[in-house]
């Protein structure tokens, strides 16, 4: 397989729903694994937006993950391309691509403002607890503040705003600003500093532009690296 034929297929939506699957099936797992040793469950932001939003429309708690489950294993067959393959060597490279960037994009953005100040504590209450928040963070907010979001706002500001690249950009500066405020809401959420604020911010740029030349997939794994690497360090 040629290089250039890696990079077409791991940035495919196949890739992309069959990394869903996983992450989200791992990320279920260790939530619920890691509740056994603490007094409450600590989900992802974004999906727990999503569960809110289900229950206000009547949908029970206990069945959202069995629905969200339901939605990615649909996923795979309806983004099944013929001319894409699911190929172990292009998985393996997938996760060491992902481990890189999940590396570089601390150094990156260190390099950018001087001192890393995004510090690292437990969330959950327990080690696996804390590794599912990180594989739905790299799910849940890729999808939501990535693929949702910056999505929506290009096709609106595009329709505003005639100079295409400046709708790009100005939806990228929304999108990032969004996913860096969403870090300090809720009951868990961080104590409001201007430098974690602007790292993050930074940190959703980039993510944004390794979603637009790598895909789905490698943005999603590469932020729950990189989390992973937060916690572990």
């Amino acid at each position: 397989m040629q290089t250039s034929g890696y990079f077409r297929e791991s940035s495919h939506r196949f890739y992309g729903a069959v990394t869903a699957l996983v992450m989200l099936t791992l990320y279920e797992i260790f939530i619920i694994w890691g509740a056994r040793s603490s007094d409450f469950v600590v989900r992802n932001a974004p999906e727990a937006w999503l569960r809110s939003t289900l229950n206000f429309i009547g949908i029970s708690h206990y069945h959202i993950s069995f629905l969200m489950l339901g939605a990615a294993l649909v996923a795979v067959p309806l983004f099944y391309d013929a001319s894409v393959k699911l190929r172990g060597r292009v998985i393996v490279l997938m996760i060491l691509e992902s481990i890189f960037w999940g590396i570089a994009s601390g150094l990156l953005i260190q390099l950018i403002m001087t001192e890393l100040l995004f510090m690292a504590g437990t969330v959950s209450g327990s080690l696996i607890g804390d590794l599912g928040l990180a594989i739905g963070a790299g799910l849940f907010e890729e999808l939501f503040f990535r693929v949702i979001l910056t999505t929506v706002l290009i096709r609106l500001l595009v329709k505003t705003i005639r100079t295409r690249w400046l709708s790009l950009l100005i939806a990228i500066l929304i999108a990032s600003f969004l996913f860096s405020l969403a870090h300090y809401v809720g009951n868990l959420a961080d104590t409001f500093e201007i430098y974690s604020f602007l790292f993050r911010f930074l940190a959703g740029i980039w993510f944004t532009t390794l979603y637009s030349f790598r895909g789905f997939a490698i943005v999603c794994m590469t932020h729950a690296f990189y989390d992973i690497f937060v916690i572990l360090l």
